[in-house]
């Protein structure tokens, strides 16, 4: 394996260990938790900004392109991302990432208050994407820096249910904040929020990658594209981070197009209208959340792959009974089952990648994972609407849910994923 482990870092302060007590407990974790809720917020609200912006500069369709346009570096420069990550650390690039985006902000917001127009809005997307293209994959690499196994479950879990109540504060906030100063006051408040991060990373020392080969070092001189391909053959040799990926892509498949063009859709055409929309999805939001509380006490070490078909299972008997049901009080139920579902299973696969991840690879390995999740949901979307006008809404709810079994299938075949442990050190 050409390809390396991270460089020792330079001497610094001192770094404590974390216990092996729940992960709410860790004052450092805590604090990383924090910084990036509040980062969350005002990421929100730039969104909200962004597109209202550019619905009153120009047109819905501008907004919609604008939102597509600050993908794509995003999903182009992932992998990449991944490679720095791995030979740099993941601190250091989030913090990079995190002031690089607030110097956006405050710009922008200087130059919105004097003559706001749809090219800087698309400027700024794209600086946006760039500098997510090295967060994303640093952000995932960092949890394992500042909790021990056993406390990993614990942290996605908490980390994945504070992501969720940001997200749904955060675009309120945003509708509340632009009538009162429009594009520049949510610029501002953006950065200010990048600004919390930033100080909540620079108090965070993360213990150093324990290496095990230290003749496996990154070596700055490897080129980039090369250690990104070194990243990918990792992934597809390692049997349990193999198979996981590809259940999380069948997975993502069979979600995003019922949870997002899916729910417009059935609620069209059984007259439930817009709120009916909001009603299911608000559903779905509870019924997460709920999952992810249980997953914040409760540690599941052996068999993670039964959990993972049980809870994929129970997903995609939700899905389709968000289609089939009769009314929209069974429709809200149904959302908050797969809602309930989707909570152990992101923690179960998050938790089965960070384990059984390399120190080494983990930048590589998450910007993979990372490209998995954000790369398939436009397409998935676009495929579930061309097959609801072509064969009805039903069916193709159907085709999803039977994506889920097999996925479960695969997590039940497949014997490294099927006996995997979420306690095996790297």
């Amino acid at each position: 394996m050409s390809t390396a482990a991270l460089r020792t870092p330079a001497a610094g302060p001192a770094v404590t260990a974390p216990a092996d007590g729940p992960a709410h407990r860790e004052p450092a974790y805590l604090r990383h938790l924090g910084g990036q809720a509040v980062s969350i917020l005002g990421d929100q609200v730039w969104y909200v900004a962004l597109s209202f912006s550019a619905v009153q500069l120009a047109s819905p369709g501008a907004a919609g392109a604008i939102l597509a346009v600050s993908a794509l570096p995003r999903l182009a420069l992932l992998l990449f991302g991944g490679a720095f990550v791995d030979r740099y650390g993941p601190r250091r690039l989030m913090i990079g990432s995190d002031a690089a985006r607030g110097a956006i902000a405050l710009v922008t917001a200087a130059v919105a208050l004097a003559q706001p127009s749809l090219a800087l809005l698309v400027v700024v997307a794209l600086a946006f994407g760039l500098a997510d293209a090295l967060f994303l994959p640093a952000a995932g690499a960092m949890l394992p820096r500042l909790l021990s196994p056993v406390q990993l479950t614990g942290g996605l879990a908490l980390s994945g249910l504070t992501q969720r109540l940001a997200l749904m504060l955060g675009a309120p906030l945003g509708g509340l904040l632009l009538p009162l100063g429009g594009l520049p006051l949510a610029c501002l408040v953006n950065a200010v929020t990048f600004g919390v991060s930033v100080l909540a990373l620079w108090s965070v020392h993360p213990r150093p990658a324990a290496v095990a080969d230290p003749s496996a070092a990154a070596d700055p001189r490897v080129p980039v594209l090369a250690s990104v391909r070194e990243g990918l053959r990792y992934l597809l040799r390692h049997p349990v981070l193999r198979a996981t990926t590809l259940v999380s892509l069948l997975v993502n498949i069979a979600a995003a197009g019922p949870l997002n063009v899916g729910l417009a859709l059935v609620a069209d055409q059984r007259g439930w209208g817009a709120a009916g929309i909001g009603y299911m999805l608000a559903g779905f939001g509870a019924g997460a959340a709920a999952g992810s509380l249980l997953m914040v006490r409760w540690r599941p070490a052996g068999r993670a792959g039964m959990l993972a078909a049980a809870c994929i299972v129970l997903q995609g008997g939700a899905i389709y009974a968000i289609a089939a049901v009769p009314g929209p009080a069974w429709a809200v139920a149904a959302t908050a089952l797969g809602g309930l579902a989707s909570g152990p299973l992101a923690v179960t696969m998050n938790g089965l990648t960070h384990t059984h991840t390399a120190n080494t690879h983990r930048g590589r390995v998450t910007s993979i994972n990372t490209l998995v999740s954000l790369g398939i949901t436009p397409m998935a979307i676009a495929v579930m609407g061309f097959a609801a006008a072509q064969v009805g809404t039903v069916p193709s709810f159907a085709a999803c849910a039977a994506l889920d079994l097999l996925a479960a299938a695969f997590c039940l075949t497949v014997p490294a994923l099927r006996t995997a442990t979420l306690t095996a050190a790297t």
